[in-house]
């Protein structure tokens, strides 16, 4: 599986119960990294993306479903701590500090980093992708 997150400065998900932040332009960024490929995503991710994605595949948890090509992004529901199905992590960092109460808790130890690209979002001056691999 390649895993999908979105972080703040200091690796929170949510707060609240709630996303931290949207860009439009991220979204647009991760549809064309992932290409035709299979995006598996929760019902409450499912807003951020066109209604007519043809890759995208709403689940409950993603992480149980998605195959070892498929991506998988990952908001709202448990990650795999010892990420053993993962091969690769791409982290869009919103490089802002934004209030959290659910962090990303993976230890990426196994993973190098093999890019790292800013590009400026919507709704944010500089947003960082980061892709990590086994």
């Amino acid at each position: 599986m390649k895993l999908i997150v979105c972080l703040s400065d200091d690796n929170g998900m949510m707060f609240n119960h709630r996303r931290q932040s949207r860009d439009r332009i991220l979204i647009a960024d991760m549809l064309q990294h992932v290409g035709t490929a299979p995006l598996w995503v929760t019902p409450y991710s499912a807003s951020l993306f066109p209604e007519d994605c043809a890759s995208l595949h709403v689940v409950p948890d993603p992480t149980k479903v998605a195959g070892e090509n498929d991506y998988c992004f990952v908001e709202d529901t448990p990650l795999p701590q010892g990420l053993e199905n993962t091969n690769e992590i791409i982290i869009y960092r919103w490089n802002r500090l934004y209030p959290s109460d659910v962090f990303f808790p993976c230890n990426t130890s196994a993973f190098s980093l093999i890019k790292s690209d800013e590009f400026v979002g919507s709704s944010h001056d500089n947003i960082t992708k980061e892709i990590w691999k086994k």
